[in-house]
């Protein structure tokens, strides 16, 4: 079963506006161009930050603009995000309908770790519940999808931004050995870290990077992109980052962060 990961999408309800100099609309149509050439995609996974300004204009663009023939798209929200649009848009998600997306062998369970007006991130007690009812021992293999990171990416600003509560999930996962891999967003850098049978994966944005293995905020000059992961039936993963080949991104250099 193969599906796509994007995040950090950062649209506008404003056709044109530009986040950091980047016209984040005109990155994600690239990125979704190079999707569309993809054959036997099951689903399209977006982790989080899908707008900028929150706005229900935003999240209907971008409706528009993930329309790949035949492909569900699944989204979860992130610390830009605005909930209440978010939700009124798809009220019927598997997030929201607390149910979880069946992919042959596989079965993958979205979760929010938004805390409303907060950059970092924190899973409820029934998000942990959520994982800990439908996590079974069963022949299956689960993979959980949430926009902040659960373990340090090697950034330390961007760790200050971690999930608050990451011990006692990562503690859930490890009584859990169905669970496979873990997904995340925010970050945008692409990382991969294995750690007692898991796999935590996080994608490059469709927009613009931040430099990995810093200090300090810092934009880096690699492309958008996204990630593909084959799920096998045997519980294994072979993932692959793919960018955009050559964009004038217009990136404005800041030490501000935005």
């Amino acid at each position: 079963m193969k599906f796509i990961q994007i995040s950090d999408t950062h649209l506008f309800g404003d056709a044109g506006k530009r986040l950091l100099g980047v016209d984040t609309a005109a990155t994600l149509q690239a990125v979704v161009e190079l999707i569309a050439e993809e054959e036997g995609v099951a689903g399209i996974i977006a982790t989080g930050d899908i707008s900028q300004d929150g706005s229900l204009k935003s999240y209907q663009r971008f409706d528009e603009m993930l329309r790949v023939p035949g492909v569900p798209v699944y989204w979860i929200p992130g610390n830009h995000d605005n909930s209440a649009n978010f939700h009124q848009l798809a009220p019927d998600f598997p997030l929201n309908s607390r149910s979880v997306i069946e992919a042959g062998r596989w079965r993958i369970l979205l979760l929010d770790s938004v805390i409303p007006g907060n950059d970092g991130g924190h899973l409820a007690e029934t998000e942990l519940e959520y994982i800990e009812k439908n996590v079974d021992d069963n022949g299956l293999h689960y993979m959980l999808v949430l926009h902040h990171q659960p373990i340090p990416c090697g950034c330390s600003w961007l760790d200050t931004m971690i999930l608050n509560n990451s011990a006692e999930f990562l503690s859930l996962i490890s009584s859990k050995p169905a669970i496979r891999a873990v997904i995340n967003g925010h970050i945008h850098q692409s990382n991969q870290q294995d750690i007692g049978g898991v796999s935590f994966i996080s994608t490059p944005s469709t927009c613009f990077q931040f430099t990995p293995q810093t200090s300090q905020f810092s934009l880096d000059s690699r492309m958008p992109g996204y990630r593909r992961l084959s799920l096998n039936d045997d519980g294994s993963i072979e993932t692959e980052v793919v960018r955009v080949a050559d964009f004038d991104l217009n990136l404005q250099q800041t030490e501000s962060g935005y």
